[in-house]
């Protein structure tokens, strides 16, 4: 058997939710799948909270290389898209630690990049926290709204738009007017853009925020 360390046992754990799903993970079946005591896991981590933070911190590797150096905005911009595909991409992961943020290494580079950005821009202490806590909220909760959809087929989550702009067109127009006249126009695009879109605007308004006060 070979010597457990962290980064063996964070490895066999995202395998076991591969294979189980989150809500089914355990510490007892991580034990079986590394051949080892249950116990031996908490000789490395002190907790399975710690080792789901862990996890979780594992699927945000890499997204603050490489970033964009024109200016802060496409900098933050650029990293958003990344921690959101990342969510997406493994939203089992991402389920683990959407409570409370990881506080691993990579997490950790994620909110220095960013609050480093907002402190080098001109922002103060807190006016770059308050805006930290905008972009964040907005792509950590966008993915978690768009996970299921993310997972389905193209023509699958088409067909599931087009059936909920069906809905709004067939509402009542006394009572919903804006939203059956609306209804063609809701959910345009791909999730991805409308993302975009929305962060893009809070940008401009952080970007007006920040030419006012000065």
């Amino acid at each position: 058997m070979a010597r457990l360390t962290p980064d063996i046992i964070v490895s066999a754990a995202i395998d076991v939710i591969a294979d189980v799903g989150a809500e089914h993970f355990s510490v007892r079946r991580l034990g079986d799948a590394l051949g080892s005591d249950p116990t031996a896991i908490y000789r490395h981590f002190r907790s399975k909270d710690e080792l789901l933070r862990a996890m979780g911190d594992r699927g945000l590797a890499g997204v603050v290389d490489t970033l964009p150096t024109t200016s802060w905005r496409d900098c933050i911009r650029e990293l958003c898209i990344r921690i959101r595909a990342a969510n997406l991409a493994r939203p089992a992961l991402a389920s683990l630690v959407r409570s409370a943020p990881p506080r691993h290494r990579n997490e950790l580079m994620i909110t220095e990049t960013i609050l480093g950005q907002l402190h080098g821009a001109g922002f103060g202490v807190e006016a770059a926290a308050r805006a930290y806590h905008a972009v964040i909220e907005l792509t950590i909760g966008s993915a978690a709204i768009d996970a299921t959809m993310a997972s389905m087929p193209a023509i699958e989550r088409d067909r599931t738009y087009d059936q909920w702009r069906s809905h709004y067109a067939g509402l009542d127009a006394a009572t919903f007017p804006r939203s059956a006249e609306s209804a063609p126009a809701l959910y345009p695009e791909t999730a991805d853009r409308r993302f975009e879109y929305a962060l893009d605007r809070l940008l401009d308004g952080l970007a007006h925020e920040l030419a006012t006060s000065s």
